[in-house]
């Protein structure tokens, strides 16, 4: 599937009704990071988030984690247990978060889809469709946080036992999606497997300014088939011939220059409505945790991209925008936000330049 149109560059039986195993997750996690409950509030783990079964990360009664690092182990390493505290402490319990995620799944247009449970073990009732996967999946590619976590490759979470003084213990999550140490541009994804559903993956790649979702239920080679797909949507990218019926022409004395619109970032109405005299700026992503944002900071100036961080107020509290820029030409943001996406899979949001701002001059 094309990211940005949703046209579909190749299918096989896209709406079979089938097992999604843990690629049910995505959709978890959608409906968490839209709950409006802040990432640092704090669960308590209860008997039966316990009793479900693996992969988990054996969590006991009583125990505290906060729904950030919940979602980092439901996404990376794939514990049920986490997905059952998150259900129980955002729904009130599983019966009727299950309900918020069918109800979310059709808002999005996945309307073949239907779940009782947030982690995707094997039960009646509980289904989805390889179109609506890659809908759900590219839908919840919008999202910063989401976006932060599924291209992270490891990462550490802390839960707390009951009591008083307990100290908090540090447990290392590891993503179970091998794309994002052998795929070049993968932006991350969620892996599945029940006996019912066998292998499963859900997951996006972007190259050269297109980004492909891929989706794939009942798979015998996982990473074989996922590796094939994701690179012939990104080496065959018919959309491309598409795109060409919607780039604008100016002509300028005897010369023709063509301006496209920008695949990943928006469509060529957009980018007339985006047009500053003052020059356009890169919002890359916005963070509540400082460190995080310096993290990111970093890595895009270390691949040669100058970035900036820039404390902004939201509803009382602090938030961390990490931007780049300015630039004189709109093409040349174009250039950095498609550098940025495909080194760090972050879709960065083009805006005008304050009219205060100089923007950059190119060296001659």
């Amino acid at each position: 599937m094309d990211a940005k149109t949703g046209e579909i560059l190749f299918q096989r039986d896209p709406d079979s009704q089938l097992p999604p195993a843990s690629t049910t997750k995505v959709m978890t996690a959608i409906v968490v990071l839209e709950s409006g409950k802040p990432l640092t509030d704090v669960l308590t783990v209860s008997k039966t988030a316990t009793r479900v079964p693996s992969s988990k990360l054996y969590l006991r009664p009583g125990q505290k984690m906060s729904i950030h690092d919940l979602l980092y182990a439901l996404l990376l390493t794939s514990a049920n247990d986490a997905g059952m505290v998150l259900a129980e402490g955002i729904g009130g319990s599983v019966e009727r978060f299950s309900e918020m995620m069918t109800q979310k799944a059709h808002e999005i247009g996945a309307i073949n889809s239907h779940f009782v449970n947030p982690h995707g073990l094997t039960a009646p009732d509980h289904f989805s469709t390889a179109r609506d996967l890659a809908l759900i999946f590219n839908y919840a590619l919008k999202n910063p946080t989401f976006r932060e976590i599924v291209i992270t490759k490891a990462s550490a979470v802390s839960t707390t036992p009951p009591g008083r003084n307990a100290k908090p213990r540090q447990l290392m999550v590891r993503s179970h999606n091998r794309m994002l140490w052998n795929f070049d541009g993968a932006l991350g994804g969620k892996t599945g497997y029940t006996l019912a559903a066998m292998k499963c993956f859900v997951g996006a790649g972007a190259r050269n300014g297109a980004t492909v979702i891929v989706s794939m239920l009942g798979s015998h080679d996982l990473w074989g088939d996922s590796t094939k797909l994701l690179g012939y949507g990104l080496d065959n990218y018919e959309t491309l011939k598409v795109a060409g019926a919607h780039n604008t022409a100016s002509v300028t004395g005897n010369s023709i220059s063509v301006e496209r619109s920008t695949s990943v970032m928006f469509t060529v109405d957009e980018q007339r409505r985006v047009q500053s005299s003052a020059g356009y700026m890169l919002q890359v992503a916005s963070f509540r945790e400082r460190d995080r944002a310096e993290s990111l900071q970093k890595a895009i100036t270390s691949n040669g991209i100058p970035a900036l961080l820039e404390p902004a107020p939201l509803n009382g509290q602090t938030t961390y925008r990490v931007k780049a820029g300015p630039y004189s030409r709109l093409t040349e943001a174009q250039d950095v936000a498609r550098e940025i996406e495909t080194k760090s899979g972050f879709r960065a949001i083009i805006l005008p330049a304050p009219t205060a701002t100089q923007p950059n001059q190119n060296p001659s």
